[in-house]
Formats: structure tokens, C-alpha cells, sequence
């Protein structure tokens, strides 16, 4: 008697928690953003909202991945950047140059490279390094910056 109650108590178990699962279809129903990809997997900087990546004095070009976080796009996209002026004191022309502010997302695809040019410039006087801070502004219509993760920054060490 006791096996037959074991059996019938582990039947009424297995049977009450596995029905009427609720199915979760997910569909991205939200806005279309963008969003730095070294923010996502990098730890932020001490202080900041945003990780500061090292780069060298002359490093040359620099590429950040930027993913597109909804529904792909039929055509490319413009995606704008620009420099976060209250946290960079790096000088752009001297330590940096932004190849025109703008990189593409190609159509039907999910990611984008931003691309800057760290260059060979002098130090600042009061410091060893200089900081430069991106932020993304999206395509200035439907794609918005994903507010968690539009700055990165690049530590220029001398």
C-alpha cells in the first residue's frame, strides 16, 4: 500500500508541475537603440558611468563595436557620436581626431564600428594622461541612444 501512495503522491507532483505553462513568445515590441559593446562587458571606471579604456599616446585608429539593440534595419543607418565635453581633457587635433562624428550600420545587420584616430600629441602639463569620452546621439529620428551604455571612454597615457 505504501508503494502504490508513492506512486500516485509522485504522479500527482510531476502532473501539477509541468501543466499550464504560460508560452512566452517574445517579440521586441520596444525602441530601436544603440549602445557602446565595450560598455556592456567592460567595469566602469571608478566614479563614472562609463569604463575608460587604455589606449597610448599615437595608438592610431581605434574601433568600438556599437550594437543596434531591436529590429534590423532594411537600409543602413547613420549613427552619430560626439565627444562628451565635461568629462574629455584630451584636445581634439592634437590628441584625438573623430573622422567625422558618423559610422554605418549596414542594413539587416546588428552591429557598427565606430572609429576614431588616437594621435601622436604632446602631454598636458598637469597630468600624464588625457581622457576622452564618446557619447552616442543616435540617428538623430527613431534609433536613441541607450541611456545605461552611450559613453565610452579612452585613457591616453603619454
Amino acid at each position: 500500500m505504501k508503494i502504490l501512495l508513492r506512486f500516485v503522491l509522485i504522479g500527482v507532483v510531476l502532473i501539477t508541475q509541468t501543466s499550464c505553462f504560460k508560452e512566452n513568445d517574445f517579440l521586441f515590441n520596444k525602441k530601436t537603440v544603440v549602445e557602446f559593446q565595450a560598455t556592456v562587458v567592460t567595469s566602469l571606471a571608478v566614479g563614472k558611468t562609463y569604463p575608460l579604456l587604455a589606449v597610448k599616446n599615437g595608438a592610431g585608429a581605434q574601433t568600438t563595436q556599437v550594437n543596434l539593440v531591436g529590429v534590423q534595419r532594411t537600409k543602413d543607418e547613420v549613427i552619430k557620436f560626439s565627444v562628451d565635453k565635461d568629462n574629455t581633457t584630451a584636445i581634439e587635433g592634437v590628441h584625438y581626431n573623430l573622422k567625422g562624428g558618423t559610422f554605418t550600420i549596414p542594413a539587416n545587420a546588428s552591429l557598427g564600428s565606430c572609429s576614431i584616430e588616437i594621435l601622436a600629441g604632446t602631454a598636458p602639463a598637469t597630468a600624464k594622461t588625457a581622457d576622452l569620452v564618446l557619447i552616442l546621439e543616435g540617428n538623430g529620428s527613431d534609433i536613441l541612444p541607450n541611456e545605461n551604455y552611450k559613453k565610452v571612454g579612452y585613457r591616453i597615457s603619454f
